[in-house]
């Protein structure tokens, strides 16, 4: 039956029919015969609303308005001692992520391998649920979980709507610290494992940047994150339980959340996160350099990788939005930054990189380019970095800092890429800020940018290469080259 909403509907019906020509010649005949009366009870009467104003009668919904303030960071510290740190934003959806300090730089030779198993092992059987079980409360939810790995550290994630959060926190810290890990299921996560590392293995790329890691650091920054999948064919769940009762502890624990209540949070995860012992802090990494060389006779192009050390790294926000800015003036083959022409034409590929850690960093560039041409390829990678630290033109920086300032905007977009950069963040330098780190970025001059690339480069360099390496020149005579 049509109630009292009928009087509200007539008039746009009214208008709606009076659209076309034909309609608006038969809208009058409608009115007048009573049409609009015998249906909706109420006279034939035109109303004549334009469509930039309401309709007679109708109620405008509330409308949701912006915060008078930008969301915080809030910290805090759990009776156990985890950290807890929260952004509440106007987003419909949360994002949780329980992070664990540690990551590929905390395996040792019993447990290479274990971070990359956690990835596809985590999410599974617990001491209080079954996978199943655990698999359909996360979908009955609406929920989706993750678990990422890193060099330096290991990030259990939950994405939920806002009113299931409280269900979504239960649920990750009981994947996260009560995991069984059964043998059976981490035998068959190491044959998916194993199926993927040889997959990211067969990129160049990825083997470039593994041995760049290697070659670069001395401690836990050099073990390799992407590693040999015959390296975790003995790999065990007894394997991975060593591995987490070194790192699972309250010192080196965060919970990170966005889209939450700082206050519900804390409140909730108190007796959730019940962690006792402790453990040793992971060793600091040093930056090394040094070289090394990855023989491939069959490939069909040679890739060079050279690397200098970013002295600071997250710990110093300068140093950090220098890293990202010298990233962009690196990548030669971005149209973006002003340039007549390619520089180089021994270049097939150009992949810059910024690796920023905790007091440390890795910055610099791998590129391909045809096996004969090798001796060039080197040349014509020293010659970038050695163009960079000898100046910056204007317009090249304002072209850097705006695609340094996009790449920082999309990692933190979202609720699940805020909740990572926080979470990250506050475990590398004890806070975080996206407006800090973008004012930092649009304060660098030119001459500071300089100044960066000039004392990187008068670091030990590391260079890496990979294929056919009959035509490449020494190491010693590229350290030489940066003296």
């Amino acid at each position: 039956m049509l109630g009292s909403g009928s009087g509200q509907l007539a008039p746009a019906l009214a208008r709606c029919i009076s659209t076309s020509t034909s309609a608006a010649n038969a809208a009058p005949a409608l009115a007048s015969s009573g049409f609009l009366t015998s249906i909706f009870g109420m006279g034939g009467s035109r109303v004549d609303v334009p469509l930039s104003e309401r309709l007679p009668a109708v109620t405008e919904p509330p409308r949701s308005s912006a915060p008078a303030t930008k969301p915080t960071l809030q910290t805090s510290s759990l009776a156990s001692g985890v950290k807890v740190a929260t952004i509440d934003t106007v987003s419909p959806v949360s994002s949780l992520v329980l992070f664990v300090e540690g990551g590929a730089s905390a395996e040792t030779s019993s447990t290479v391998g274990a971070s990359k198993v956690l990835e596809i092992a985590a999410f599974k059987a617990t001491t209080n649920r079954s996978t199943f079980r655990l698999t359909r409360e996360l979908e009955k939810i609406g929920a989706t979980a993750y678990c990422r790995a890193g060099r330096e550290h290991v990030a259990f994630g939950v994405d939920a709507v806002r009113v299931n959060t409280r269900e979504a926190l239960e649920i990750l810290t009981d994947a996260a610290l009560n995991a069984r890990y059964p043998y059976w299921e981490v035998r068959d996560s190491l044959d998916t494992l194993k199926e993927q590392l040889a997959a990211q293995l067969k990129n160049p790329v990825t083997t470039v940047t593994e041995v760049l890691h290697r070659a670069a650091f001395d401690g836990g920054l050099g073990n390799s994150l992407v590693v040999d999948p015959a390296l975790v064919d003995g790999f065990t769940n007894e394997s991975l339980k060593e591995y987490l009762s070194g790192v699972l502890a309250p010192s080196r624990v965060l919970l990170a959340g966005v889209g939450v209540d700082h206050a519900d949070i804390t409140q909730l995860a108190g007796p959730l996160v019940s962690l006792s012992g402790s453990a040793p802090a992971p060793a600091a990494s040093k930056y090394v350099g040094g070289s090394m060389n990855v023989i491939a006779p069959t490939a069909p192009l040679t890739y060079v990788g050279l690397g200098f050390e970013a002295r600071g790294g997250a710990a110093d926000a300068k140093s950090a939005a220098a890293a990202a800015v010298v990233k962009a003036l690196l990548d030669v083959a971005r149209p973006t930054l002003p340039h007549d022409r390619r520089e180089h034409e021994v270049f097939a590929s150009v992949s810059p990189f910024a690796h920023v850690y905790k007091g440390t960093g890795l910055v610099g560039l791998i590129a391909s380019g045809a096996p004969g041409k090798a001796g060039a390829l080197v040349d014509a990678v020293t010659a970038k970095v050695q163009s960079v630290a000898k100046g910056v033109s204007d317009a090249q920086l304002v072209h850097a800092k705006a695609l340094a300032l996009g790449e920082l905007r999309a990692a933190t977009a979202t609720t699940a890429g805020l909740a990572a950069a926080v979470g990250s963040s506050v475990l590398a330098t004890g806070k975080f800020s996206a407006a800090e780190a973008a004012a930092a970025l649009q304060g660098l001059t030119a001459a500071e940018v300089s100044g960066f690339v000039s004392a990187m480069v008068k670091s030990t360099p590391t260079f890496v290469t990979y294929g056919n390496l009959s035509s490449l020149p020494r190491a010693e005579s590229i350290a030489k080259r940066f003296a």
